[in-house]
């Protein structure tokens, strides 16, 4: 199969879909990688790199999207790349349609093929492919979360380790998933003050069992999460429904209770976000007031670690970019059922139902979308 990985056009994303010893693998199995010129320059792999395991580099985007049979991507396409959409092309990346009408309408009317990272989830349960980015995110969080609280970019001036005869910080972190137990460790290790709330009794118990008196939970409740955030210098929203439209559980008097100067940052806006004052930026403006409180809304947080997130990303893709390209799209779905629950369009069908309630759009079961 040819599998192409384009150079990513979202504002400052600089990782890559694949790595080197990736597409390596790849070629080994048979397959070709068509990849577009400077693609990953950005994780610090050179053309060159590609080229000495067998890649081929093409000059321009419309060359690795109109080669390509199946097109693997980081974020999900950019406007400039609907016209390159069609019924015979396969695309894997992370698409967040729930928040994204736009994207999810124009996939729908090319008949195109296109699964979601974001919506792969194991027998177990897992999201394998958001576990890794998620990661990532929580991590960032809880960095660019002190970086905003400095004074010099508009903070209230807090250390969240505080300092001999100052106390630390107060973080709450909403949600006790793979990206709230990342930003739980960053807090903690940098000797903040930390609260996680969430409504899994589960997930806070092993959190406490972990950490013990160091870290404080609490089961969430509409009092106890505005409890929690009253006074908090730095709220960090990890909440996740997986394809579906972030719940918006914080409210604006929420936010406002954590006093000027604090920092919000939203990890939950690539779906929508989970506050009331949310809405997405981008790394080049990252950050705006409401309520008297910085929100930074990032949605492409992991691409400031692009090297890091590529090869989390790659570790975690390329045993399905693998699948794909050996067993076709038809053999793969009939086989694979973590693959049927990444399915999202086929055939100008939805095919995930938390996206398809989110967008208020016509759901259609797999077997029934493929068979069109």
């Amino acid at each position: 199969m040819r599998i192409g990985v384009p150079r990513e056009r979202k504002t400052l994303e600089k990782r890559v879909a694949i790595t080197p010893h990736g597409a390596r693998e790849l070629i080994e199995l048979g397959h070709s990688v068509l990849i577009e010129t400077g693609a990953g320059v950005g994780s610090s792999f050179e053309d060159s790199a590609y080229e000495q395991v067998g890649c081929q580099i093409v000059p321009t985007l419309a060359d690795v999207w109109n080669k390509a049979e199946l097109l693997v991507k980081v974020k999900e396409p950019e406007e400039i790349e609907f016209q390159y959409f069609r019924p015979d092309l396969i695309l894997f990346d992370f698409l967040h349609l729930a928040s994204l009408p736009k994207v999810a309408d124009a996939l729908l009317s090319s008949h195109i093929t296109a699964f979601a990272y974001e919506n792969l989830k194991t027998s177990e349960g897992r999201l394998p492919l958001l576990e890794p980015m998620s990661e990532v995110a929580g991590k960032l969080s809880v960095l660019n979360g002190s970086y905003y609280l400095l004074s010099q970019n508009g903070g209230r001036g807090v250390l969240l380790g505080g300092a001999t005869g100052s106390p630390a910080a107060k973080v709450v972190i909403i949600g006790a998933g793979i990206a709230g137990q990342a930003a739980c460790s960053t807090a903690v290790g940098m000797g903040a003050h930390v609260t996680v709330v969430d409504i899994s009794k589960e997930k806070l118990a092993t959190l406490t069992k972990r950490y013990g008196d160091v870290l404080h939970t609490v089961v969430s409740t509409p009092e106890s999460l505005a409890a929690s955030c009253n006074g908090a210098d730095l709220l960090i929203g990890a909440v996740l429904v997986p394809g579906a439209a972030t719940p918006r559980i914080i409210t604006r008097e929420m936010i406002s209770s954590m006093g000027r100067q604090g920092v919000f940052v939203d990890i939950s806006i690539d779906q929508g976000g989970c506050a009331e004052t949310s809405k997405p930026t981008s790394l080049d403006n990252p950050v705006y007031e409401a309520e008297g409180v910085i929100h930074y809304g990032v949605c492409n947080m992991p691409a400031q670690t692009p090297r890091t997130s590529t090869f989390a990303l790659t570790t975690a893709t390329l045993p399905y970019i693998k699948e794909i390209a050996k067993n076709g799209l038809a053999k793969t779905l009939s086989s694979n059922a973590a693959m049927q629950s990444a399915l999202t369009c086929c055939n100008g069908l939805l095919t995930n139902r938390p996206t398809a309630d989110a967008l208020h759009k016509e759901f259609t079961p797999v077997e029934q979308a493929v068979r069109v």
